[in-house]
């Protein structure tokens, strides 16, 4: 849709699945643009269905839908500017301002990088999240990181 270089799709699916306790759990993701009367916009929004209802969360704000009527459930209008309290408790250096600590975040994203990973490399992509790596594929695994430009070089060992 874009005249760019973007390098992840603006259309895209993505099937995850996971094996809980032997229990299989499957997830979609799916991102789309919209074009209105010609422009592009995007509508960023996650819908999460469970066996009682769904959740459906857009920015900051969430509600959730219960039973086979939808009856509207617990709601909220926000949670917060994440990235404004990521950049703010960096500035200040004061780690307990942080609303979630860093590994919660690298979690929470593994997901899209999966995604887009197992995109640019053409195949499904398997995961350990054990150790947070790519297993059985090291073209996918290379794509996990990327070359640093010195100085600001991450650690083996972080």
């Amino acid at each position: 849709m874009f005249d760019d270089d973007q390098e992840t799709p603006n259309t895209l699916n993505a099937a995850f699945e996971f094996d809980e306790g032997g229990k299989r759990k499957m997830l979609e993701f799916e991102v789309r643009h919209w074009m209105t009367n010609g422009e592009s916009t995007t509508s960023v929004g996650n819908l999460f269905y469970g066996s009682k209802g769904y959740l459906a969360v857009n920015g900051e704000a969430y509600k959730t839908f219960l039973g086979r009527q939808q009856t509207p459930g617990p709601q909220s209008s926000g949670g917060g500017d994440h990235f404004l309290n990521f950049t703010d408790a960096v500035r200040s250096r004061k780690r307990e301002s942080l609303n979630a600590e860093i590994e919660i975040g690298a979690a929470s994203t593994v997901l899209v990088h999966l995604a887009n990973i197992s995109y640019r490399v053409g195949r499904t992509v398997n995961f350990d999240p054990e150790t947070m790596a790519v297993t059985g594929d090291a073209e996918a695994a290379r794509l996990m990181t990327r070359e640093y430009r010195r100085p600001f070089v991450v650690p083996e060992k972080v």
